[in-house]
């Protein structure tokens, strides 16, 4: 059969495949947030990659169920954070000596702005799961009730809780 000039040729694709490609493409889409929770809980490259790949299967794991009530974005949020503590709870605490160097994120260490967002980082590092999570999700301009959805908390103990935060942090860097 010719097709008529200037028609379109669709291509079928079966539903698994369909269910592959728009989960490939969400994945690349939210791939940095993905990595940046990672990375605040990983201990060294490794680490990084193993906490990925185990976020990325959950992540599939749930593609499925995935209902649309929330931004995919913080879907993911929660399934990153819970697959990060879990995994930490799992392996035990690690200490501040085995993070994850600079070269991580390559920032220039000779830039102010630069140095501060290391620190701050660092500090944040140091924080128990929640409340790096609370913190990062903030950092990452979620608003409390988002924030509350992800952690399962209420907007009002977000906000207590990161004001205890605030002041902890501001304590650990005048140490």
């Amino acid at each position: 059969m010719m097709f008529p000039t200037g028609a379109c040729h669709i291509e079928y694709m079966s539903p698994v495949q369909a269910q592959y490609s728009e989960f490939t493409t969400m994945l690349r889409n939210h791939e940095a947030l993905i990595y940046k929770v990672c990375y605040a809980y990983a201990t060294d490259g490794e680490h990084l990659r193993d906490l990925y790949q185990e976020v990325v299967a959950n992540v599939w794991a749930g593609w499925d169920k995935f209902s649309g009530k929330s931004k995919v974005s913080t879907w993911i949020w929660r399934i990153a954070i819970n697959t990060c503590i879990t995994f930490y709870k799992r392996h035990g605490k690690h200490n501040d000596a085995d993070r994850l160097d600079d070269k991580a994120f390559a920032i220039p260490v000779d830039d102010e702005h630069a140095r501060m967002l290391r620190d701050m980082y660092e500090l944040i590092g140091r924080l128990d799961p929640i409340d790096k999570a609370l913190v990062m999700l903030w950092l990452d301009e979620h608003s409390y009730e988002e924030i509350a959805s992800v952690l399962g908390l209420t907007p009002t103990n977000v906000g207590s809780r990161l004001s205890r935060i605030r002041r902890k942090l501001s304590d650990m860097a005048r140490e």
